[in-house]
């Protein structure tokens, strides 16, 4: 859904005063004149808001294998009831969308699994993507979303008798090389002084509960003290752990959301219980509160659900953020629209002079454009897409010179497209990369493609996979370093949803 959309009334509020807040806001953001094609313009250019502080609530949550697994109503109440402004969502596999609108919340990003109660203006910094969420005129934070690897799983590594030295070795190889690339482009955006917020099942614990007093109290859980490479590296880069701030004693307040239950209240014989679903904060962020959303009844649970939806508890905390001045920054939605059906472009504030456009580019040369007229903030326009073919594109902030300022790639699709792959050759030599292209993927953050033997139809028995980056075409090659040397025979890829195990299609290849 638009901004523009939005602005001309069709979100209810559901949940008291944020929620009023939000559309008050997004009201204010479209103090509006139609212009001729329907390009959406402020009726007169908004003075510059003061920044102040305001309140924010960022949650993240683990929704279980798509949020179907008990009750999806269940999951989307405990949204509700945080009365969250951003989640972070894992493992959504496909289920985002219903989860937005089931939440009533507006804004969506499937390559970043953030829903929003404002504008997300998706950027990629380093390789890495984060969202920028526009809560005003002129007024963003910044937020990412992570779901690190979970197995080997270090708590269970640490359970079965290895020692500290085996499990720092096991965590330093696998999960601290996931979150370095987070803290390189997040980074930079808070010490511009934005407030920068990074969701996620990071499948690690903190350093911060792993202490020797914890060891003491829990040793059936904590069998040693453990710096733990993922949080200890976050904090030296300057992130805050909310909940940890809001309940300082681990002893006192465990904080578990690694497991209420599989599902609640079913605790398998010998479970690692812990807590690694994290809301980070980082820059002019001041933590409020942090609440733990759950299985009611449970340990430390401040929201409680019956039944509740999940494997993990989520965990929604409050800030009081000082929100950081604008960039140029433009979005389109969908990110992958049918040839035929309009595009809506979102854009904020640019560098200002006349003859500044917004534009659908490919291949470095606008096909379309509309010209801004004023200082217009954080609008919508609209582009036809009947006339344009298949493939990638660029939605674009144009200077008065012509020099894009922003960017954000996007792809149209033929009607009827459907998920497809292909080897790029019948057979391959042993030892040989093999090619695969894909199209019509949904281009979900984690669509990905495995490979497998022929025949086995068991779906976790791949040799190796590879996430498709969000896109809906594209190419692969997988190596002998991603699948070590496969034997002469029969094998087959297959394009899979959204870190799932539903079959979007596949192809075969011979290795010889």
């Amino acid at each position: 859904m638009t901004l523009w959309s939005v602005a001309q009334g069709r979100v209810t509020p559901r949940w008291g005063a944020r929620t009023l807040a939000a559309l008050l806001a997004a009201l204010a953001l479209a103090g509006l004149a139609t212009l001729p094609g329907g390009v959406a313009a402020e009726a007169a250019p908004p003075a510059a808001a003061a920044q102040a502080e305001r309140p924010l609530t960022v949650m993240t949550s683990n929704i279980w294998y798509g949020g179907v697994q008990v009750d999806f109503d269940q999951v989307a109440r405990a949204v509700r009831r945080a009365d969250a402004d951003i989640v972070g969502v894992q493992e959504p596999e496909g289920n985002l969308r219903r989860l937005a609108a089931a939440t009533g919340l507006p804004y969506v990003d499937d390559s970043l699994h953030l829903i929003s109660r404002y504008p997300l203006f998706a950027v990629e910094r380093g390789g890495v993507r984060f969202a920028y969420a526009a809560l005003g005129l002129d007024q963003v934070v910044a937020v990412g979303n992570v779901h690190l690897t979970y197995c080997p799983y270090g708590p269970e590594e640490a359970a079965s008798g290895k020692g500290p030295r085996r499990v720092l070795a096991l965590e330093r190889s696998l999960r601290l090389p996931e979150i370095k690339p987070q803290i390189g482009a997040l980074g930079p955006v808070s010490r511009r002084g934005t407030p920068t917020f990074l969701t996620g099942d990071f499948n690690s614990p903190s350093h911060l509960d792993w202490t020797e007093p914890v060891h003491l109290a829990r040793p059936e859980h904590v069998p040693f003290a453990l710096d733990w490479p993922v949080s200890r590296a976050l904090a030296r880069a300057g992130w805050h752990d909310s909940y940890r701030e809001a309940h300082p004693d681990p002893v006192a307040n465990p904080g578990y959301t690694w497991t209420p239950g599989t599902p609640p209240p079913r605790i398998r014989r010998k479970e690692t219980l812990d807590r690694i679903d994290w809301v980070m904060a980082a820059g002019p962020a001041r933590t409020l509160a942090s609440r733990l959303v759950g299985d009611a009844g449970g340990q430390d649970v401040d929201v409680g659900l019956d039944p509740y939806g999940s494997d993990h508890r989520a965990v929604a905390s409050t800030f009081a953020v000082t929100p950081g001045r604008a960039l140029a920054l433009v979005s389109a939605e969908p990110r992958v629209v049918t040839r035929g059906e309009r595009v809506s472009v979102r854009y904020t504030r640019t560098s200002g002079g006349a003859g500044r456009k917004i534009a659908v580019m490919r291949g470095g040369r606008p096909l379309m454009s509309i010209p801004i007229y004023d200082a217009s903030d954080h609008l919508a326009s609209y582009f036809g897409t009947r006339t344009l073919r298949p493939g990638a594109y660029r939605a674009a902030l144009l200077s008065g010179d012509g020099s894009v300022e922003a960017s954000y790639r996007f792809w149209i699709e033929a009607p009827g497209a459907r998920p497809s792959i292909r080897a790029t050759q019948a057979s391959y030599g042993r030892g040989e990369p093999i090619g695969l292209r894909f199209g019509g993927a949904p281009a979900n953050k984690l669509d990905w493609i495995g490979i497998y033997r022929a025949g086995d139809d068991d779906l976790y028995n791949y040799f190796g996979f590879k996430y498709t980056a969000a896109r809906p075409s594209g190419r692969l090659s997988f190596t002998k370093a991603d699948l070590g040397t496969l034997d002469p025979g029969r094998y087959r890829a297959t394009l899979m949803l959204d870190d799932g195990y539903s079959v979007l299609a596949e192809t075969s290849f011979r290795v010889r």
